[in-house]
């Protein structure tokens, strides 16, 4: 009798452990409401802007429900070091052993993988994952987020890049 009992406790202990363990299990790929730019005013606070100015910081607010989030202003690209050749074309020299540029930096989302590009870590807040960034020159950038849910290499990895198209710099 008792050992009856005490396999039918171990049972329902194993029953929820388990089913407890599968409902975390089940997790959506993430996705993205809106992207918010702010530029501190005179008195420091932090107002909405449609377009970010060169040389000024704004601050990049990313509404989402992703467990980690990583920002690619597309604002920076710098080659380690250029040749020109006798024709007068400047060309990259420094190239790694899958004939890729070595780069200094870059925060362009189609160098990713490559040696020196890597995007901008972000903080989370009340209002989304936010990271501060400032564009060196006027122009159109290309601005890509991706967004990360539960787990960093391992299976249960869920991972989307999402381009949020061209950013317009006054």
């Amino acid at each position: 009798m008792k050992f009856t009992i005490y396999k039918i406790a171990f049972a329902i202990l194993a029953a929820n452990v388990l089913s407890s363990c599968l409902k975390e299990d089940i997790v959506g790929i993430p996705s993205i409401a809106g992207v918010k730019y702010y530029i501190a005013n005179a008195q420091g606070k932090d107002s909405l802007v449609t377009q970010p100015i060169k040389g000024k910081a704004v601050k990049i607010v990313v509404d989402t429900d992703a467990d980690m989030c990583s920002v690619w202003p597309g604002g920076t690209r710098v080659i380690m070091k250029k040749k020109k050749s006798t024709d007068g074309v400047t060309f990259a020299d420094s190239i790694d052993m899958f004939n890729h540029p070595v780069l200094v930096n870059s925060d362009l989302y189609t160098d990713y993988g490559l040696i020196g590009a890597k995007g901008l870590k972000t903080t989370l807040s009340n209002e989304g994952w936010y990271c501060t960034y400032t564009y060196p020159q006027s122009g159109s950038f290309d601005l890509v987020v991706l967004v990360t849910n539960h787990g960093y290499n391992d299976g249960d990895f869920k991972q989307s890049v999402v381009e949020l198209g061209k950013v317009q710099v006054k």
